[in-house]
Formats: C-alpha cells, structure tokens, sequence
C-alpha cells in the first residue's frame, strides 16, 4: 500500500526518515513539496492510524492507481474507486492538485468537471464528506487516491462559529486606515461581525491595503443602527467600574440565556460617546490600572477570549453534568 502524505505548512524541513522512525516501518518512495509518497505495505495494520496520529501530517491518501492523462479513463476509474467506497451509502468531495501547472484545465475546474460526473453516483458533500476522492496532475499521469473522513483531515478542536457569531464589536467612529485595517483582519480571523460608524470611504481603502475583498461580517452603520439585534450592550472604557469580573458576568448570563452580546468601543483616539454610553446596560474596564489605554483590537481581542473561555467552561461543566446524570440514571 503506498500513501500519500501531505505535511503541515510548518513541517517543510523536515527529515523523511523521521517520519518513518515514527511508525517503525515503511520506505519512502517520494519526497519533496511538502508531501511524500511512503510505501507501508510491509506495515504492521496500524501504520496509517500512526502516520495520522503525528502532529505534522496534515493529510493522508491511499494511492489506487497511477494512469496516463487521459480524462475519460480518469472519469471511470475515480467511479470504480467510488462505488467501492460508498457502496450504496457515504458522501464524497473530490480535491484536486495541479502539480503540472502548464495542464489547460485548473485544479478547480479539473475537481468540478469530475465531481460532477461521479455526483451521478454518488451524493456530494462539500463540508464534511465519509470519503475524499484525490487526483493528483503531474506531467505526464494522474494519481488517483482515496481516503476517509477520519484519515484525510486531523481533528480540530475549536470555538463553534455560532458562539462567535453571538458577539458582535461596535466601533464607534476609526479614524485611521491603520486602525481600520487591524479591525478587518481581527474580523477576517474570527469570523466577529463588527459595525463600523465610520466613513466608508476609510474601510474601501483599508480593504485596498490589505488586497481583501468587502467581508460580509463587517459593515459601515449609522449610530442609531447600531445596536439593533443587540441583547446586552456592553462599554469597554478604561473609565469604567468594574472590570473582568463583570464581563464574565455578563458572559455566563449570555450563555444561558443564548443572548447576544455588543461590545462598543471608541477608537484610537476617543473614548465611546455619552449618546451610546447611554444605551448600554454596562460599562467594564479591562487590564490592570496602568493608566495607558489598549488599541481598539487589543482591547476586543482580549472581551472576546474572556467570552469565549467562559462560555468553553461553562459547556465544559455542562457535558459533565450531564455525563454524571446518565451514569447516575444507569446505576441500579
């Protein structure tokens, strides 16, 4: 059995012997462009569970076959491959890579022409499918691969996005394309919506800084728009009160209650207005009293991780709970 593995973006350097000390067996067949092709058919059963289990492999593949360039017998062979995987049930997603760059199709037109046509056979699922059908462009062949839910893409873990999408940062007036350029990557990183009431013409031209195009989780609002959907607005102003204790207040009632939280900041310069001070049913000041101010991202970086690490305890104390009810409802 031959595999293809595929290294993190990190992992460039390293030894291909390392990876074999690893798993104690195999040989290398290919190496280079941060993936290999290693040989594990003299393996003990449990080679591809250790390839998969070392941090640096981001991607494992079992190659099937390798043929010459011809797209018909591309089509049937990927079906073959398929069929024998899905055998009636599974959905599949088939990825691409145009090693031969001078190919006429691209790697995105080459995955749609054949995901559509093995899409008669099978259901498509482009997020999360049970099977990964890989063809792999080179000068002169395909390689065609497979490889499961489990063997082609390492485990995660990370905030659910739906946590993320339950707060939102309320910038009052960026003066900077500096300032405004830092709010579209924080934005861009997290998937945060933020509302910007600010000049329009400043985010275009934060957007052209960054040769990004418009994010749909940032907008340019009016002040009176910009609360609207807001179940808690929350100041954060170095003037206020009360500090980090009072966010993970707010935080583990939010999460309760699956609340929406706004987080209204001023900018570089200004603290937020009295008109939205106003508005808000809290005002909290974050870090200790060093009488400095945090840029507005430092300061909604930092409400966001104390959220968001409060609402992972909470879900963390929640599955306990539970896990010790049911083992409490199956004891006799």
């Amino acid at each position: 059995m031959r595999v293809l593995v595929t290294f993190e973006p990190y992992a460039r350097g390293i030894n291909p012997y390392d990876v074999l000390s690893r798993i104690n067996c195999g040989s290398i067949m290919e190496w280079g462009r941060n993936k290999a092709i290693i040989d594990i058919s003299d393996c003990p059963e449990d080679a591809l569970a250790r390839l998969r289990d070392i941090e640096y492999v981001a991607h494992l593949s079992i190659i099937d076959q390798v043929i010459r360039r011809d797209l018909n017998e591309l089509f049937e062979a990927s079906k073959k491959i398929l069929m024998n995987l899905v055998g009636g049930k599974g959905t599949f997603k088939v990825i691409v890579r145009r090693m031969d760059k001078k190919y006429p199709m691209t790697s995105v037109e080459l995955a749609k022409a054949l995901g559509k046509y093995l899409a008669q056979f099978a259901e498509a699922n482009l997020e999360d499918p049970d099977y990964y059908i890989y063809v792999e462009v080179r000068e002169d062949s395909f390689i065609i691969a497979h490889s499961t839910r489990e063997l082609f893409s390492k485990r995660r873990e990370s905030i659910p996005i739906d946590w993320v999408r339950r707060i939102i940062g309320i910038i009052e007036g960026p003066r900077t394309v500096y300032e405004a350029m830092d709010l579209l990557q924080l934005s861009h990183a997290l998937g945060v919506e933020l509302r910007l009431i600010t000049d329009q013409l400043l985010i275009e031209r934060a957007y052209r800084a960054l040769k990004l195009s418009a994010l749909p989780t940032v907008t340019v609002v009016k002040p009176e728009e910009a609360l609207a959907g807001v179940d808690i607005p929350v100041v954060l102003s170095m003037h206020a009160r009360d500090n980090e204790k009072k966010l993970i207040e707010i935080s583990r009632d939010a999460y309760r209650r699956n609340l929406r939280i706004g987080l209204i900041l001023g900018n570089e310069y200004e603290d937020v207005s009295m008109a939205l001070r106003d508005k808000a049913l809290y005002e909290v000041r974050l870090g200790p009293l060093t009488g400095h101010p945090m840029r507005t991202t430092i300061a909604l970086t930092y409400a966001l991780s104390l959220i968001l690490t409060t609402w992972v305890l909470m879900s963390n104390e929640a599955t306990r709970d539970r896990d010790k009810t049911q083992e409490v409802q199956r004891t006799p």
